[in-house]
């Protein structure tokens, strides 16, 4: 291998790695999180009725292929979208009566990286919304 190919195929691949996202959240790894078996959120953890009890966000009848698609879609949807982030404040406490819906790329992003940094328990709480 010459001087310059090895110099130049490690800065190749740190930039396609950069630009195509690679190490942050994206759709699959977010929704993963939510929806998914330990060490992700979908199941029951701890003794009911004791302190750090998580319910477990697919709920008592969620189906977990059915609620990894709907959340993999409306996320993939919203990125395909471009848009402002607008009112959309995913690090804010929302209501369970509040419907919200992901409507574009930057939206999509800020959930993404609001599930990614927050716990079980706050996304249980009412963070990081939509959680469907």
């Amino acid at each position: 291998m010459s001087f310059r190919t090895a110099i130049i195929t490690p800065a190749l691949a740190t930039l396609l790695a950069t630009a195509t996202g690679c190490g942050g959240p994206d759709c699959q790894s977010t929704c993963d999180k939510i929806y998914g078996e330990k060490p992700g959120c979908g199941d029951a953890e701890g003794t009911p009725g004791e302190e750090g009890y998580l319910n477990g966000l697919l709920g008592p009848s969620g189906n977990r292929e059915t609620m990894l698609r709907q959340c993999q879609e409306e996320c993939s949807t919203a990125l395909e979208t471009p848009g402002e982030v607008g009112n959309y404040a995913p690090n804010d406490y929302t209501p369970s009566t509040e419907v919200v819906e992901l409507e574009n790329d930057k939206q999509a992003g800020l959930w993404m990286d609001c599930v990614e940094e927050n716990s079980c328990m706050n996304l249980e709480s009412g963070y990081c919304a939509p959680i469907w």
